[in-house]
C-alpha cells in the first residue's frame, strides 16, 4: 500500500515535471549570416534616404544661386586647366578657393546630414530591433554578440560605416581653419573614410565570420532572420 503510494506521488512529481517545462514554439528561429548583396543594397537604401530628406529639410535655407555659379566657376578651373589656360598652381589655388566656399554655402545641409545620421543610424535602428527601413526591406538586421543590442554599440558602428564621425570633423575643421587646411584635411578624411567602406566590404564577402572593421569593433553581426514553416520575419 506504501508503495503504490509512493508510486502514484512520483508520478504525480513527474507530470508537474512536464508541465512546468516551457512548450516548445512551433517557431523555429534561424540565424544566418546576411549575404553581402543583401546588406550592400540595404545601405545604399539607407543612404539615398537619409541624403533625400536631408536634401529636402535643407533646400529653404540653401544659397542655391551662389552653389550654381561654384560649381559652374568648377567647372571652368578645370576646362581651363585641361586645355593649359592656367598653370597647376593657379588650378590649385581655385580649387582649393572654390571647394571652401561650397563646403561652408552648404553647412546647414552638412549639419542635418549629421543629424540625420544619428537620429537614423543609431536611435532609430537601436529602437527597431537592429533594422533600418533598407535593412526591413531586405530582411536583414544588426545582431549584438553580447546579447541584446545596445546603443554604445550602435554609436560606435555608425561612427565608422556611416561617415558620422568624418563628417563631424570634416565640419569642425571647415569652422575652425583655413581654406587650404580644410581642402587638404576634407580629401584625407574622405579618403580614409572610402578606405574603411572598401575594406569593409571585402571582409564581409571573404572572412569567414563576415564582419567588416564597423562589425568587429561593435562586436555585431548582420544576419537574416526568418521562421522556418512560417512566412518570415524579423521581429523579436
Amino acid at each position: 500500500m506504501a508503495k503504490s503510494k509512493k508510486v502514484e506521488e512520483a508520478s504525480v512529481i513527474e507530470e508537474q515535471k512536464k508541465e512546468s517545462k516551457p512548450k516548445k514554439s512551433n517557431k523555429i528561429e534561424t540565424v544566418e549570416k546576411a549575404f553581402f548583396i543583401q546588406r550592400l543594397a540595404a545601405f545604399i537604401l539607407d543612404v539615398f534616404i537619409v541624403s533625400m530628406v536631408a536634401s529636402l529639410i535643407s533646400y529653404p535655407f540653401l544659397d542655391l544661386d551662389s552653389i550654381n555659379k561654384l560649381n559652374e566657376s568648377s567647372t571652368q578651373v578645370v576646362e581651363d586647366y585641361m586645355t593649359q589656360k592656367i598653370s597647376i598652381n593657379e588650378y590649385t589655388s581655385d580649387s582649393i578657393s572654390i571647394s571652401y566656399e561650397m563646403a561652408r554655402k552648404q553647412g546647414v545641409l552638412s549639419l542635418i546630414t549629421i543629424f540625420l545620421n544619428i537620429l537614423y543610424f543609431v536611435v532609430f535602428q537601436v529602437k527597431n530591433n537592429g533594422q533600418t527601413i533598407g535593412k526591413k526591406l531586405l530582411r536583414i538586421k544588426v545582431s549584438s554578440q553580447d546579447g541584446n543590442l545596445g546603443m554604445n554599440q550602435m554609436i560606435f558602428r555608425s561612427l565608422i560605416i556611416n561617415s558620422i564621425l568624418v563628417d563631424m570633423v570634416s565640419f569642425g575643421i571647415l569652422l575652425f581653419t583655413s581654406a587650404t587646411i580644410y581642402f587638404y584635411g576634407a580629401g584625407i578624411l574622405s579618403m580614409i573614410q572610402f578606405a574603411i567602406i572598401a575594406i569593409s566590404g571585402f571582409m564581409v564577402m571573404f572572412s569567414k565570420k563576415s564582419q567588416g572593421i564597423h562589425d568587429m569593433v561593435a562586436h555585431t553581426d548582420v544576419v537574416r532572420c526568418g521562421l522556418v514553416k512560417e512566412m518570415e520575419t524579423c521581429e523579436s
